[in-house]
Protein backbone atom coordinates (compact mmCIF):
# COMPACT_ATOMS: atom_id res chain seq x y z
CA UNK A 1 0.00 0.00 0.00
CA UNK A 2 3.18 2.79 0.39
CA UNK A 3 3.92 1.99 -3.26
CA UNK A 4 0.70 3.10 -4.33
CA UNK A 5 0.46 5.93 -1.98
CA UNK A 6 4.25 6.87 -3.33
CA UNK A 7 2.69 6.62 -6.68
CA UNK A 8 -0.32 9.34 -5.80
CA UNK A 9 2.30 11.82 -4.45
CA UNK A 10 4.57 11.64 -7.42
CA UNK A 11 1.44 11.92 -10.11
CA UNK A 12 0.40 14.86 -7.82
CA UNK A 13 4.12 16.01 -8.20
CA UNK A 14 4.16 15.86 -12.27
CA UNK A 15 0.27 17.43 -11.99
CA UNK A 16 1.34 20.25 -10.40
CA UNK A 17 4.42 20.92 -12.39
CA UNK A 18 2.74 20.27 -15.75
CA UNK A 19 0.43 23.20 -15.03
CA UNK A 20 2.13 25.24 -12.54
CA UNK A 21 5.39 25.24 -14.86
CA UNK A 22 4.00 26.81 -18.46
CA UNK A 23 1.98 28.94 -15.61
CA UNK A 24 5.10 30.87 -14.78
CA UNK A 25 6.70 30.73 -18.59
CA UNK A 26 3.88 32.67 -19.52
CA UNK A 27 3.32 34.83 -17.03
CA UNK A 28 7.17 36.03 -15.99
CA UNK A 29 8.40 38.95 -17.34
CA UNK A 30 12.06 37.71 -17.56
CA UNK A 31 14.58 35.03 -16.15
CA UNK A 32 15.22 37.00 -13.20
CA UNK A 33 11.41 36.69 -12.03
CA UNK A 34 11.20 33.64 -13.53
CA UNK A 35 13.93 32.11 -11.73
CA UNK A 36 13.17 33.59 -8.52
CA UNK A 37 9.26 32.41 -8.72
CA UNK A 38 10.56 28.81 -8.97
CA UNK A 39 12.65 29.10 -6.41
CA UNK A 40 10.28 30.15 -4.06
CA UNK A 41 7.44 27.27 -4.91
CA UNK A 42 9.42 24.76 -5.51
CA UNK A 43 11.59 25.42 -1.84
CA UNK A 44 8.70 26.72 0.25
CA UNK A 45 5.40 25.47 -1.34
CA UNK A 46 6.56 22.36 -2.42
CA UNK A 47 7.65 20.42 0.52
CA UNK A 48 4.37 21.94 2.40
CA UNK A 49 2.23 20.55 -0.34
CA UNK A 50 3.97 17.35 -0.61
CA UNK A 51 3.28 16.51 3.11
CA UNK A 52 0.29 17.54 3.42
CA UNK A 53 -0.52 15.58 0.18
CA UNK A 54 0.87 12.44 2.35
CA UNK A 55 -0.94 13.08 5.33
CA UNK A 56 -4.20 13.45 3.73
CA UNK A 57 -3.55 9.76 2.95
CA UNK A 58 -3.27 8.39 5.88
CA UNK A 59 -7.14 7.69 6.74
CA UNK A 60 -7.68 6.28 3.10
CA UNK A 61 -4.84 3.74 3.63
CA UNK A 62 -7.16 3.01 6.91
CA UNK A 63 -9.95 2.98 5.37
CA UNK A 64 -8.72 0.27 2.32
CA UNK A 65 -7.02 -1.62 4.88
CA UNK A 66 -9.96 -2.33 6.87
CA UNK A 67 -8.32 -0.96 9.95
CA UNK A 68 -10.34 1.55 12.40
CA UNK A 69 -8.76 4.81 12.42
CA UNK A 70 -7.64 5.96 15.32
CA UNK A 71 -8.35 9.71 17.01
CA UNK A 72 -4.87 10.54 16.81
CA UNK A 73 -4.72 9.46 13.14
CA UNK A 74 -8.02 12.08 12.71
CA UNK A 75 -6.19 14.86 14.64
CA UNK A 76 -3.16 15.10 12.57
CA UNK A 77 -5.08 14.57 9.04
CA UNK A 78 -7.35 17.75 10.34
CA UNK A 79 -4.67 19.91 11.50
CA UNK A 80 -2.66 19.11 8.45
CA UNK A 81 -5.43 19.86 6.14
CA UNK A 82 -5.86 23.20 8.24
CA UNK A 83 -2.35 24.85 6.20
CA UNK A 84 -3.35 24.98 2.94
CA UNK A 85 -7.02 26.44 4.17
CA UNK A 86 -4.83 28.93 5.83
CA UNK A 87 -2.72 29.64 3.35
CA UNK A 88 -5.84 29.95 1.18
CA UNK A 89 -7.81 32.32 3.36
CA UNK A 90 -4.94 34.21 4.30
CA UNK A 91 -4.35 34.38 0.30
CA UNK A 92 -7.57 35.09 -0.46
CA UNK A 93 -7.91 38.30 1.80
CA UNK A 94 -4.49 39.52 0.65
CA UNK A 95 -5.01 39.48 -3.40
CA UNK A 96 -8.50 41.58 -2.41
CA UNK A 97 -6.52 44.03 -0.54
CA UNK A 98 -3.79 44.08 -3.28
CA UNK A 99 -6.10 44.27 -6.07
CA UNK A 100 -7.93 47.19 -3.90
CA UNK A 101 -4.89 48.93 -2.37
CA UNK A 102 -2.08 48.25 -4.00
CA UNK A 103 1.37 47.32 -2.45
CA UNK A 104 2.17 50.06 -0.89
CA UNK A 105 -1.32 50.49 1.15
CA UNK A 106 -1.40 50.57 4.61
CA UNK A 107 -3.60 47.11 4.57
CA UNK A 108 -0.65 45.52 2.73
CA UNK A 109 2.12 46.90 5.43
CA UNK A 110 -0.30 45.83 7.95
CA UNK A 111 0.19 42.33 6.73
CA UNK A 112 3.69 42.20 5.89
CA UNK A 113 5.80 39.62 8.43
CA UNK A 114 5.24 39.34 11.73
CA UNK A 115 1.27 40.41 11.37
CA UNK A 116 1.37 38.14 8.49
CA UNK A 117 2.08 34.89 10.63
CA UNK A 118 -0.17 35.76 13.12
CA UNK A 119 -3.36 35.87 10.96
CA UNK A 120 -1.94 32.20 9.21
CA UNK A 121 -1.48 30.81 12.89
CA UNK A 122 -5.41 32.26 13.87
CA UNK A 123 -6.38 30.67 10.44
CA UNK A 124 -4.85 27.39 11.46
CA UNK A 125 -6.27 27.31 14.42
CA UNK A 126 -9.72 28.18 12.89
CA UNK A 127 -9.49 25.66 10.46
CA UNK A 128 -7.99 23.09 12.42
CA UNK A 129 -11.11 23.32 14.94
CA UNK A 130 -13.54 22.98 12.12
CA UNK A 131 -12.38 20.27 10.57
CA UNK A 132 -12.09 18.41 13.87
CA UNK A 133 -15.14 19.21 14.81
CA UNK A 134 -16.72 17.94 11.23
CA UNK A 135 -15.41 14.42 12.49
CA UNK A 136 -17.52 14.24 15.60
CA UNK A 137 -20.82 12.50 13.92
CA UNK A 138 -19.34 11.87 10.19
CA UNK A 139 -17.67 8.56 9.18
CA UNK A 140 -13.92 8.41 7.89
CA UNK A 141 -14.64 8.45 4.44
CA UNK A 142 -17.41 11.13 5.24
CA UNK A 143 -14.60 12.61 6.96
CA UNK A 144 -12.10 12.75 3.92
CA UNK A 145 -14.75 13.89 1.57
CA UNK A 146 -15.39 17.09 3.87
CA UNK A 147 -11.36 17.69 3.47
CA UNK A 148 -11.34 17.32 0.07
CA UNK A 149 -14.52 19.47 -0.61
CA UNK A 150 -13.55 22.50 1.23
CA UNK A 151 -10.24 22.30 -0.04
CA UNK A 152 -10.93 22.06 -3.45
CA UNK A 153 -13.98 25.12 -2.79
CA UNK A 154 -10.54 27.14 -1.40
CA UNK A 155 -8.72 26.93 -4.02
CA UNK A 156 -11.39 28.11 -6.51
CA UNK A 157 -12.23 31.07 -4.74
CA UNK A 158 -8.41 31.99 -4.00
CA UNK A 159 -8.48 31.99 -8.03
CA UNK A 160 -11.31 33.82 -8.79
CA UNK A 161 -9.44 36.56 -6.83
CA UNK A 162 -6.01 35.87 -7.44
CA UNK A 163 -6.68 36.08 -11.04
CA UNK A 164 -8.10 39.23 -11.66
CA UNK A 165 -5.70 40.66 -8.92
CA UNK A 166 -2.20 40.03 -10.53
CA UNK A 167 -3.87 41.24 -13.85
CA UNK A 168 -4.54 44.63 -12.02
CA UNK A 169 -1.00 44.62 -10.34
CA UNK A 170 0.47 44.14 -13.96
CA UNK A 171 -1.18 46.90 -15.20
CA UNK A 172 -0.01 49.15 -12.11
CA UNK A 173 3.26 47.67 -13.11
CA UNK A 174 3.95 47.49 -9.70
CA UNK A 175 7.23 45.52 -8.04
CA UNK A 176 6.75 42.87 -6.37
CA UNK A 177 2.68 42.22 -6.49
CA UNK A 178 2.69 40.90 -9.98
CA UNK A 179 4.94 37.71 -8.26
CA UNK A 180 2.99 37.22 -4.95
CA UNK A 181 -0.04 37.22 -6.94
CA UNK A 182 1.28 34.99 -9.33
CA UNK A 183 2.63 32.29 -6.89
CA UNK A 184 -1.35 33.11 -5.43
CA UNK A 185 -2.56 31.48 -8.39
CA UNK A 186 0.12 28.43 -8.14
CA UNK A 187 -1.35 27.96 -4.71
CA UNK A 188 -4.79 27.87 -5.53
CA UNK A 189 -3.95 25.51 -8.43
CA UNK A 190 -1.97 23.24 -6.78
CA UNK A 191 -4.17 22.89 -3.64
CA UNK A 192 -7.45 22.03 -6.22
CA UNK A 193 -5.06 19.39 -7.84
CA UNK A 194 -4.38 18.07 -4.05
CA UNK A 195 -8.30 17.44 -3.60
CA UNK A 196 -8.19 14.88 -6.14
CA UNK A 197 -5.42 12.73 -4.32
CA UNK A 198 -7.31 10.61 -2.36
CA UNK A 199 -9.82 9.87 -5.24
CA UNK A 200 -7.40 8.85 -7.24
CA UNK A 201 -5.65 6.55 -3.99
CA UNK A 202 -9.34 5.07 -3.81
CA UNK A 203 -8.93 4.76 -7.49
CA UNK A 204 -5.69 2.27 -7.35
CA UNK A 205 -6.97 0.63 -4.26
CA UNK A 206 -10.34 -0.81 -6.02
CA UNK A 207 -8.23 -1.38 -8.92
CA UNK A 208 -5.93 -3.68 -6.82
CA UNK A 209 -9.18 -5.33 -5.16
CA UNK A 210 -10.49 -6.19 -8.14
CA UNK A 211 -7.28 -7.54 -9.32
CA UNK A 212 -6.68 -10.05 -6.76
CA UNK A 213 -10.67 -11.05 -6.98
CA UNK A 214 -9.56 -11.94 -10.31
CA UNK A 215 -6.36 -13.70 -9.57
CA UNK A 216 -8.85 -15.93 -6.66
CA UNK A 217 -10.78 -16.72 -8.66
CA UNK A 218 -8.70 -17.72 -11.40
CA UNK A 219 -6.79 -19.62 -8.96
CA UNK A 220 -9.75 -21.51 -7.22
CA UNK A 221 -12.15 -21.59 -10.57
CA UNK A 222 -16.03 -20.72 -10.18
CA UNK A 223 -18.32 -21.19 -7.27
CA UNK A 224 -20.37 -24.30 -8.75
Amino acid sequence: MKLWVALTIVLYLLCVSVVVVPLFLLASHGLSELSNILTIFYYTFIPVLVLTQGVLLLVPVGIVRERPVKRRGIAVSALIAAIPMAALSFGFFYSIALMLWGEEGTALKFLDRLPALIALFVFWLVWGAVFLKSYTDQTSISFTSRHTRWLLRGSVLELLVAIPSHIISRHRKECCAPEITLLGIAMGLSIALMSFGPGVFFLFAQRIRNKKAKQHISATGPES
